[in-house]
């Protein structure tokens, strides 16, 4: 019994079922002393082999997508930023936005939560089987630019529009620079927006500040045009989580007995 047990063990490494190959021996053991039906042990080795297959492909996913960090929705403190509305990114959270290809905007000062939000909807994206990808818009803007000038624009814009969700991260903190990094901007924006492909920004400057930041009126209308039709758009006019941690450090610093006694 024991040689048809390393033939199996073997044959399943063969298949690449390695999950399944390594527990085999053991529920098989368990099977026996348990005494499951044939159906139900081949039903527990498949699901073991299902279940390792499904969690390295989620970690492939996000890898790929370069998130700065993991964020989740119920991390996120609507007590603090009463502005947003939680039943609209619970509904957001059910990913309808992927299917009705709408884009979604974060308008607020730095540190209110954009990102966080950002991240939390795309990573809920990638965990359904969806790709993602996040990048800032200075990254996207000098890496196509770049591109351009290497001769492989083409095939390097694909890593922004291939992905089914893209987050564009700080949109206006820093000058997009020049006209032809506005022109690779749209490109993503158009090709995204022509292939049902949502996109998330998150940016500190009002809607009518985009002219400014692009340099150029008519391209910035033109990337707005895609970004807002069928949009969500979320103006978060809370202060900043990372000044309210620096405020509460200062004030433990300076108050060093109240946390003592409590």
């Amino acid at each position: 019994m024991s040689g048809l047990y390393e033939q199996i063990k073997a044959d399943l490494g063969y298949l690449k079922m390695d999950a399944a190959a390594q527990m085999f021996a053991t529920m098989a053991e368990q099977a026996r002393t348990e005494d499951w039906s044939h159906i139900e042990f081949l039903a527990r080795l498949v699901a073991t082999q299902a279940t390792a297959d499904r969690d390295r492909r989620l970690a492939a996913r996000l890898r790929y997508a370069r998130f700065p960090y993991r964020r989740t929705i119920s991390e996120f403190d609507y007590e603090f930023q009463p502005t947003v509305d939680p039943k609209l990114v619970e509904d957001l959270a059910t990913l309808r936005f992927i299917d009705e290809n709408r884009p979604i905007l974060f308008l607020g000062q730095p540190g209110c939560g954009k990102t966080h939000l950002a991240v939390a909807l795309a990573t809920l994206a990638v965990e359904a089987g969806y790709r993602g990808y996040f990048t800032t818009a200075d990254n996207l803007c000098r890496t196509l630019v770049r591109a351009s000038i290497e001769g492989n624009l083409a095939s390097k814009l694909k890593t922004f529009t291939a992905p089914t969700v893209l987050v564009i991260d700080d949109v206006g903190l820093l000058p997009i620079g020049g006209t032809e990094a506005a022109a690779v901007f749209f490109q993503v924006v158009n090709t995204r927006y022509e292939k049902g492909h949502p996109t998330i920004v998150t940016t500190n400057r009002g809607l009518p500040d985009w002219g400014t930041i692009f340099g150029d009126t008519v391209v910035a209308a033109a990337v707005l045009d895609r970004l807002m039709h069928n949009a969500v758009v979320f103006n978060i006019k809370g202060p900043s989580w990372r000044l309210r941690e620096h405020n509460g450090l200062e004030i433990a610093a300076t108050n060093p007995t109240d946390k003592a006694s409590r």
